[in-house]
């Protein structure tokens, strides 16, 4: 942890995002002594995906939000290290699969925010090669396993959490892991 705070202590940092884990990445920067904390998020403030407390205490001790701003690279200097993070403005369309409208860049409008650290906190994927012949799945490459005991296709193998929701809480996990456990 000490180390974590002298590689942000006095420095700018970019967090992309706008879920939960955004939110933490910031107010911990924040509290490791980063100079400044900018959230950088493709959509408007109301899409975020964060609870509204959890974006009101960021903005609380001091995190800025530069909403509608879409990340395109990293500018670095000749050693590898960040200089910068390349954005460009974004618009919001029409309503994607989400239900949220989706943002369109805005051309001619790209810049570039001084910073020497960035986190992306924008979620990830399950890669479904690494269930190949363990467990059948769904359309958006996530494991289907039964809702009451998390049992996959494969003897013996049970999933649950993120690989089988998608994205989404952590208390869900825990509940699929007790649902497994006892079906077990």
């Amino acid at each position: 942890f000490e180390e974590l705070g002298r590689q942000v202590r006095g420095k700018a940092v970019a967090v992309i995002g706008g879920g939960s884990v955004a939110m933490d990445c910031a107010e911990s920067a924040f509290k490791l002594g980063a100079r400044d904390v900018y959230l950088v998020y493709r959509r408007s403030y109301a899409q975020m995906p964060a609870e509204a407390d959890e974006r009101q205490a960021a903005q609380s001790l001091g995190v800025h939000f530069l909403l509608l701003n879409q990340p395109t690279g990293y500018l670095t200097d000749g050693s590898g290290r960040v200089k910068g993070l390349r954005l460009a403005r974004t618009r919001l369309g029409e309503p994607d699969a989400s239900g949220r409208r989706k943002p369109v860049e805005i051309k001619g409008s790209a810049w570039t925010l001084e910073v020497s650290l960035v986190v992306e906190a924008i979620g990830n994927r399950p890669d479904p090669a690494d269930w190949t012949g363990l467990a059948k799945l769904d359309g958006r490459g996530l494991v289907l396993a039964g809702a009451k005991n998390r049992k996959t296709s494969s003897r013996g193998v049970f999933a649950g959490g993120d690989i089988v929701r998608g994205p989404a809480l952590v208390v869900q996990a825990v509940q699929d892991g007790k649902l497994a456990a006892r079906a077990i």
